[in-house]
């Protein structure tokens, strides 16, 4: 087995154009830091992503660098490497690149998906596609930890239970301190606390803290002083109450033994009527209330359930329980972190969702500000949504929507009140609304609503990004 220096100079002599193409791909994959740097996942993103977008040269050309890279590893004794580099897979990922950039990342993605080094999401935590340095610098380290374990035979595809050992594994390294790889590539037991137990600066919490410090300072304007503001508040949630979510509780129970719906497929009147008893909505409404569609919260409640939660769904002439919803159910925490998250809402697209920023914000406002009332509201968020250029209606950001007067026009003040009785809805439906439920009062939380809104929020700060921007 050759050092790096001398696998170089043999290589030169041999072919001195495809020394300086691998000399050039090592720079670019391991900087100064040597062979021992690489991993088998860095190697891949290189070999596929990296070199066919980022070298500017032909397809044959990018092919040749693969190769020479290929052979510089062979002669340092690093074969597998060096098979990866000269694969058939790796010269049609390259080639896919020719067909246009979206046929490259598609091969490219599909090939990482079936090599098996990239860490995969786990309970713990879901990888972003966009990582800030310490996300990535875990990411590595897993990466590092599973290659050690198929290397050693710990792992093997297809064996029994292999993909839950896979993600047991990235859970240890994830709650462990961050010097752990370095730790078990020494041979030491750095990857212990003093007690022998994880340590308390894990990769989890470096990650956890680097996401919501984007999330925090990452927004534009009064949006980031107000989220800089609840940063503590968010660090040490308060206690939640035995028994947070009773509607969303209540549901769920009715649906783990088939919750019946019409022929409409809308709640049966009975199971209406037995809610508006049970929740004082008789009291807050007008009507017969025996019709879904005239229980607003019980309405709601249902939708998010449904369509933001994925904890149940339709079979038939009922509602059942899906495997989300069974987990929701057995585990209290999973129920007030799954509900909590859907005050908000999911936003996954590569630009904003105005009702989401327009959630996110109203419960912003009301954790530092107090209750506010609707008008107030109306007026903080236009202001807000304006200088972070939406257009009228909120259908997008620097639209060409026009206002129609006002600061910035009643179409994008319109638009922002809709959402906020939307918002007035959603907590409504979970039970976290103040007792004075009218348009003209403020719009308030109870002590339970204010934990779950910073439920909601801290879900917002910790979710995976996989877009650059607003978010």
């Amino acid at each position: 087995m050759m050092t790096e220096s001398q696998a170089l100079e043999t290589l030169t002599r041999e072919d001195p154009e495809a020394a300086d193409d691998a000399r050039a791909a090592l720079a670019w994959l391991t900087g100064d830091d040597g062979l021992e740097t690489i991993s088998l996942l860095r190697l891949q993103e290189f070999l596929w992503y990296a070199l066919p977008v980022k070298w500017p040269m032909s397809t044959p050309g990018r092919v040749g660098v693969a190769k020479a890279l290929g052979r510089l590893f062979l002669l340092a004794g690093l074969d597998r490497y060096a098979g990866v580099c000269s694969s058939a897979g790796t010269e049609n990922i390259i080639t896919a690149y020719a067909d246009g950039h979206e046929e490259g990342i598609a091969a490219y993605t599909e090939a990482i998906e079936e090599s098996n080094a990239a860490p995969p999401d786990t309970d713990l935590l879901a990888w972003g596609s966009v990582m800030g340095p310490q996300e990535r610098a875990a990411y590595d380290a897993c990466a590092a930890a599973l290659e050690l374990a198929f290397a050693s035979g710990e792992l093997c595809v297809g064996a029994r239970g292999w993909r839950t050992r896979r993600m047991d594994i990235v859970n240890r390294w994830l709650t462990g301190r961050p010097d752990a790889i370095e730790g078990l590539l020494d041979g030491t037991d750095a990857a212990l606390g003093a007690d022998g137990g994880p340590g308390t600066d894990t990769w989890l919490g470096r990650i956890s803290a680097e996401r919501i410090d984007a999330w925090a300072h990452g927004r534009p304007g009064e949006r980031s002083r107000l989220a800089r503001t609840l940063i503590p508040r968010l660090l040490e949630p308060p206690a939640v109450p035995d028994d947070p979510l009773p509607t969303l509780r209540w549901l769920l129970g009715h649906a783990g033994q088939g919750l019946r719906l019409t022929a409409r497929h809308y709640i049966a009147p009975a199971l209406v009527t037995e809610a508006v008893e049970e929740f004082g909505w008789r009291d807050q409404l007008v009507g017969t209330l025996r019709q879904e569609l005239d229980v607003f919260p019980l309405h709601t409640l249902r939708g998010m359930a449904q369509s933001e939660m994925g904890a149940i769904r339709r079979s038939r002439t009922s509602l059942v329980l899906t495997k989300t919803g069974k987990l929701m159910t057995a585990d209290p925490a999973a129920c007030w972190h799954i509900g909590t998250a859907a005050l908000i809402g999911p936003d996954d697209g590569p630009q904003p969702d105005f009702s989401v920023a327009v959630r996110e914000a109203a419960l912003l406002v009301i954790l530092t500000s107090g209750p506010t009332g609707y008008d107030e509201l109306t007026r903080v968020l236009t202001d807000l949504h304006g200088v972070e250029g939406w257009a009228a209606g909120g259908t997008g950001r620097h639209g060409t929507g026009h206002y129609g007067g006002g600061r910035h026009g009643t179409g994008l003040a319109s638009a922002v009140r809709t959402e906020l009785y939307a918002l007035r809805h959603r907590l409504w439906a979970l039970h976290l609304l103040g007792a004075e439920r009218s348009f003209s009062a403020p719009l308030a939380l109870t002590d339970t609503g204010e934990a779950a809104a910073l439920s909601a929020l801290l879900a917002r700060a910790l979710r995976p990004r996989h877009h650059l921007g607003l978010g």
